[in-house]
C-alpha cells in the first residue's frame, strides 16, 4: 500500500477495520513470518513461557513502509508524517502477553514497595501502564532482572544480520484490546490530519 492509498483509505473506511487489516496486519513488509517467530522463541526461552502466550504485532513504518504519526526529536525538531521506512529506522513490536506482563509487573511492583515513599513515582512508566502497556525505555534505571532480560533480548535481536541490524524495539501490552486502543489514537490524529489537509 502507498502512502496516498493509505490517505484515501483512512477517510472513507471504518477505523476498526483499517487497524486490524492495515495497521495491525500479519502482513507486515518489512519483518516476515520466520523473523516473527524467531523473536517469539527468544523471549519463551528467556521468559519460560510458551511460545503460544505470546502475540507479536510488527508495527509503524516496518509494518506499512511507512510511518503515520510526526515524531518529535530530542531537539525539538520533529520528523514529519508519512516518512519512509529507512536504513536508520527502527523495528517496533508490540508483544501481547497477560503472563509476561505480570512477570515484569510484578518486579516493578516489588521495586516499587522497596523505595522509601509509597508510593513510588513511576512517572511515565506508570502513565503508559495505566494505559495497558509496559515501556521498556521508562524502567527504571536499577539492576531488575526481569527487565534488564528484555533490554538484553531485543539488544541481542538488533545485533542480527536477519533484522538489517537495526534497532529492534518492543512493547509490552497486557491485552489486544489495550493495543488497539493505542494504536487508534495515532490513527485518529492521522485522520484529523487528512480532513484539515483536504
Amino acid at each position: 500500500m502507498t502512502v496516498d492509498e493509505f490517505r484515501e483509505i483512512i477517510l472513507v473506511q471504518d477505523v476498526d477495520d483499517i487497524l486490524i487489516n492495515i495497521l495491525l496486519s500479519d502482513n507486515p513488509k518489512h519483518v516476515d513470518k520466520n523473523s516473527q517467530n524467531y523473536i517469539k522463541q527468544k523471549l519463551s526461552e528467556v521468559y519460560k513461557i510458551v511460545p503460544e502466550e505470546l502475540q507479536l504485532y510488527i508495527v509503524g513504518s516496518s509494518n506499512l513502509g511507512f510511518s503515520i504519526s510526526e515524531k518529535r526529536k530530542k531537539d525539538g525538531g520533529c520528523l514529519p508524517r508519512y516518512r519512509p521506512f529507512r536504513a536508520d529506522s527502527d523495528i517496533d513490536i508490540a508483544v501481547i502477553s497477560p503472563q509476561l506482563y505480570e512477570i515484569i509487573w510484578n518486579e516493578l511492583s516489588r521495586f516499587s514497595f522497596s523505595q522509601p515513599y509509597l508510593p513510588w513515582d513511576s512517572g511515565k512508566l506508570g502513565d503508559y501502564m495505566v494505559c495497558g502497556w509496559l515501556r521498556p525505555d521508562y524502567f527504571p534505571n536499577r539492576r531488575l532482572r526481569r527487565c534488564d532480560d528484555w533490554w538484553d533480548t531485543f539488544r541481542r535481536l538488533s545485533s542480527q544480520q536477519r533484522f538489517g541490524r537495526r534497532q529492534v524495539r518492543g512493547g509490552l501490552f497486557y491485552n489486544f484490546k489495550q493495543l488497539k486502543t493505542y494504536q487508534s489514537k495515532a490513527l485518529i490524529e492521522c485522520i484529523e490530519y487528512e480532513k484539515l489537509n483536504k
